[in-house]
C-alpha cells in the first residue's frame, strides 16, 4: 500500500517542507488567525480511497493495523481528523471531535490520526494513541498513529464512493462538522476537490 505520509524530498524541496513544518507549529497555538481553509493533497486530487494509490495502513491504539479506506462500503462517510498530543489546538479540537462522534449517525465512522507524540517531531506511539483515546472518549481502534509534518488540526471527509469530499486545515466545531456532513449528504454541497495553495 502506498503511504500517505510525507515523502523523502530533494534538499531544495525538503527545505521548503521543513519551513512549512515549522510554520505549521504556529497553527497549534490555538490562536485565531492562524492559517486555515480548504487544502487538497495530490492523493485527494487523484481520487482518494478510490484512486490507484490506495489507502494507508496505520497502527491503532489497540495495536491493530487499520486502513481508513477499508471503511468505504461499510460506512457512507469516513471523517478523519489529524492531531498531536503536544499541540494545544489539537487539545481544543478534541472535545468537538468527541461531540461530533457521539451525535453522528451510524453510517459515519470517525478516526483520529496522531501525527506525532507528546513532543514536537516525535513519533506517535501505540501508547500515545491509547492515551489520546482514553482522554478524549474515543475507541482505541479508531485512534491511529503516523509520523508526519501535516498542519494540524486538519480534517478529511471521505464520501460513499471513496473519494475525498472535503479537506480542511484549521479548527472546526461539532456544529460546523455536522453542517458540512449534512450539506454533502443532501447534495446542497458537492465535492470540489482542486489544488489549492497550502494555508
Amino acid at each position: 500500500m502506498k503511504r500517505l505520509t510525507t515523502p523523502i524530498l530533494p534538499p531544495a524541496v525538503g527545505a521548503c517542507a521543513l519551513l512549512s513544518g515549522l510554520l505549521s507549529l504556529s497553527g497549534c497555538s490555538g490562536e485565531s488567525g492562524s492559517g486555515s481553509g480548504e487544502y487538497y493533497t495530490d492523493w485527494d486530487i487523484a481520487g482518494g480511497c478510490a484512486s490507484d494509490q490506495g489507502g494507508d495502513t496505520r497502527t491503532s491504539g489497540a495495536g491493530t493495523e487499520v486502513d481508513v479506506c477499508d471503511g468505504v462500503g461499510e460506512y457512507s462517510w469516513i471523517w478523519v481528523t489529524y492531531a498531536a498530543p503536544w499541540c494545544s489546538a489539537s487539545k481544543a479540537q478534541a472535545p468537538q471531535i468527541r461531540a461530533f462522534k457521539h451525535q453522528a449517525e451510524s453510517d459515519v465512522i470517525l478516526y483520529a490520526v496522531l501525527t506525532a507524540g507528546d513532543e514536537v517531531f516525535s513519533a506517535a506511539t501505540v501508547a500515545d494513541a491509547r492515551s489520546w483515546a482514553s482522554t478524549h472518549g474515543l475507541p482505541a481502534t479508531q485512534v491511529l498513529t503516523e509520523q508526519s509534518s501535516r498542519t494540524i488540526p486538519q480534517h478529511l471527509l471521505i464520501g460513499p464512493d471513496g473519494r475525498t469530499f472535503y479537506r480542511y486545515v484549521g479548527f472546526l466545531d461539532a456544529a460546523e462538522m455536522h453542517q458540512l456532513l449534512a450539506d454533502f449528504r443532501h447534495s446542497t454541497r458537492v465535492p470540489d476537490v482542486r489544488s489549492l495553495p497550502r494555508p
